[in-house]
């Protein structure tokens, strides 16, 4: 009976002791911070917005601009100023009527202009600019979509290359034990295991050389997410292709001219620059403004006064004469300017125009390489298989299987850079036609997956 005894206590303790174990576990595990996901474009893209230095910048650059129109009214409103002074006279020698005493002066005065051709257009150019500051920060964002998606699929296709050299250095370091195991089995010359170990060693040098590669492209999307990415959703292998919408090159010019924000930003620039000539071809014109005023003070040129207050309005007219040749000089050179604004805008087009063009004809060319290399990467894979095979037969040698291996190899990597290029040129072509919005990039990153789903 104590026997039973015992044993049901220690059971007990043993029951104790393992819950005890499963609760510390248990509070340690809800204690510890969650592993976190692979970063997919959406949350790059958003965190590019709050901490990319170069969107910072064109932000800020935007809250500067909104307060542009409110400058520029303020040349057609009221200028008021008040002015006050209190002096004391010291009289060394004078007439009789001279006396020492305290000048006190106070004074309201107020300018409204009622015609002023510069005026006006400073006002006009003040919303102008505006205009531009609002046209070139939505260039900034679609600058950042763009940027962001380079970043992000130049890392992650740097990452693919390196699994594929993996790949290869495991394929080729197989056959290089195979070549050792030919040659001591007599099937086999020196001649493979050298050859066979020299391929190994410059599969290492490239695993090297893209390591390099990968962690340089992590810096780069480092720089513009503001934390370091703990990995990245990957590509489908099966994206869908096709040109975007509309399927003609002419069409996606036209959308260009339309929206795209730099060009909208030259276009603005030559109307300040016309207001510029108008503004300063208005100097020759005369200016009328109301003024008004009220002044109080003690002193009438120096000398003592009774205490006079008095207030005054009326129009004043400004007529300019000659300025030294300044306002001819300046009308030359705003027609000048405006030349060069015009011609800028015709060289951002060309350019706009060729960029966008080079990504059009990209995707085409991008959707029959793809479609070529899947079957020159199926055709390559046969031909791998066969020279393993004629290997173990004598008819092949160990270097005959490792140029398959390479020539294998030769089409994945070309097909991993067709199939980023392919997505690229699909962002760079709305970029350069100013449509690109948040709706493409979500787009875009529907094809992408978690590593557990590849």
């Amino acid at each position: 009976m104590n026997f039973q005894r015992d044993d049901r206590r220690k059971h007990a303790s043993l029951t104790l002791a393992v819950l005890f174990l499963l609760l510390s576990l248990s509070i340690l595990q809800s204690s510890l911070p969650a592993p976190l996901a692979a970063m997919d474009l959406m949350e790059a893209y958003s965190r590019a917005r709050e901490n990319d230095p170069l969107f910072g910048s064109s932000f800020y650059e935007h809250e500067a601009t909104k307060t542009l129109p409110a400058q520029g009214r303020s040349y057609l409103l009221p200028q008021i100023s008040a002015y006050g002074t209190e002096a004391k006279y010291y009289y060394d020698s004078a007439p009789s009527y001279y006396r020492d005493f305290n000048s006190e002066s106070l004074g309201v005065s107020l300018k409204q202009p009622l015609f002023s051709i510069p005026r006006f257009y400073e006002y006009r150019q003040h919303n102008v600019r505006k205009d531009i500051g609002d046209v070139r920060f939505v260039s900034a964002e679609q600058d950042l979509m763009l940027r962001v998606a380079e970043a992000y699929f130049n890392e992650l296709a740097a990452e693919n290359l390196l699994e594929l050299i993996a790949v290869e250095k495991k394929a080729v370091l197989e056959q290089c034990e195979q070549a050792k195991r030919m040659f001591e089995a007599g099937v086999a010359t020196i001649t493979d295991v050298h050859d066979a170990e020299a391929r190994y060693d410059s599969v290492r040098a490239r695993e090297i050389e893209a390591r390099s590669n990968r962690d340089v492209k992590m810096l780069a999307l480092k720089k513009m997410v503001g934390i370091d990415p703990q990995g990245l959703n990957f590509l489908m292998e099966d994206i869908p292709l096709g040109i975007p919408e509309p399927q003609r090159l002419e069409s996606w010019i036209e959308k260009a001219k339309e929206n795209h924000p730099l060009l909208k930003a030259y276009a603005y620039q030559i109307s300040y620059q016309e207001a510029e000539l108008r503004k300063n071809e208005g100097q020759h014109w005369p200016s009328l403004d109301l003024v008004g005023g009220y002044n109080k003070t003690n002193t009438n040129n120096t000398v003592q006064t009774n205490r006079v207050a008095y207030e005054s309005i009326g129009v004043q007219v400004n007529l300019p004469i000659f300025s030294g040749g300044y306002t001819t000089a300046k009308v030359k050179e705003s027609r000048a300017l405006l030349g060069q604004a015009r011609k800028q805008y015709d060289n951002a087009l060309a350019d706009i125009t060729q960029k966008l063009s080079e990504a059009f004809l990209g995707i085409r060319d991008n959707m029959s390489k793809i479609d070529a290399l899947k079957t020159a990467r199926k055709s390559a894979s046969t031909s791998l298989k066969s020279n393993k095979m004629s290997l173990l037969a004598g008819v092949r040698t160990t270097i005959d299987v490792l140029n398959a291996e390479r020539d294998l190899q030769d089409v994945r990597i070309q097909l991993l850079k067709a199939r980023y290029e392919y997505l690229l040129n699909n962002v760079r072509l709305k970029a350069y036609a100013g449509t690109i919005s948040e709706k493409d990039l979500q787009e875009i990153n529907g094809w992408l997956q978690t590593a557990a789903a590849k």
